[in-house]
């Protein structure tokens, strides 16, 4: 059983997820992981798992295998998503809309929903879903990514009304520019359009976004639910 408090994030391959996990584990936490694919961060504090976030017999086992090996789950952070080419509407195929949403939407509902069982259990636990500033800065373009992003805050919201009775605080970060190979995706004109939207018009660290999850995830943080922080500002 863990000592530790206890944390779950998705997508933890590369990018945020990677910088999440080896910042968490720095600070204390034991962190559970996954990703579609295998990981070559071996720190100790770290267990990672193969999981598509898609496929709810995957996730079902892997959030029992964290509570059994374990014992609680204090923090989930819902990283996990897909980042589609930017392609007007005229343009985008249903499967881009579609992938859009069963990645980013119902892999982050599977995933809340399992913990959430957990954490009903301990009457106690943070969640913590990732959005875009995508959601606010209306590029062309972007439709099927915003839409899920979009989604994925309203029923971020919902879940912390019905969870708050519980004592599980829900919450949304919603980053903007960091570099991933899903902004390498994005191309150079619309990445430089991005930035040129923020009032802090420059690449996030790393430590920034950990900054904002740390916040929710504290202890002192009970009464901080349903909201969504914008890093960088979109104007």
């Amino acid at each position: 059983m863990a000592t530790r408090p206890v944390m779950m994030i998705s997508g933890t391959s590369r990018g945020i997820g990677r910088g999440l996990a080896e910042h968490f584990v720095e600070a204390g936490y034991d962190v559970a992981g996954c990703s579609r694919g295998k990981s070559d961060l071996a720190v100790e504090g770290y267990d990672h798992s193969e999981v598509d976030v898609t496929d709810e017999r995957q996730i079902r086992a892997w959030v029992r295998g964290v509570r059994r090996r374990q014992g609680r789950i204090d923090v989930l952070v819902c990283n996990a998503g897909l980042v589609p080419p930017p392609t007007l509407l005229n343009l985008t195929a249903a499967t881009t809309l579609r992938s859009a949403l069963h990645v980013n939407v119902e892999g982050t509902f599977l995933l809340c929903r399992e913990v959430a069982k957990v954490m009903m259990g301990q009457r106690s636990g943070r969640i913590v879903t990732m959005s875009s500033m995508a959601v606010g800065l209306h590029d062309v373009g972007t439709a099927a990514y915003s839409a899920s992003k979009a989604a994925v805050v309203e029923m971020t919201k919902v879940l912390a009304r019905e969870l708050a009775p519980v004592g599980i605080t829900c919450n949304v970060v919603a980053p903007s520019v960091f570099p991933t190979d899903s902004l390498e995706q994005m191309g150079a004109e619309a990445s430089e359009r991005a930035l040129a939207s923020l009032t802090l018009p420059r690449h996030l660290e790393i430590e920034e976004i950990a900054g904002v999850v740390a916040f929710f995830a504290a202890p002192t943080s009970t009464a901080i639910t349903g909201q969504v922080i914008h890093l960088g500002l979109v104007t």
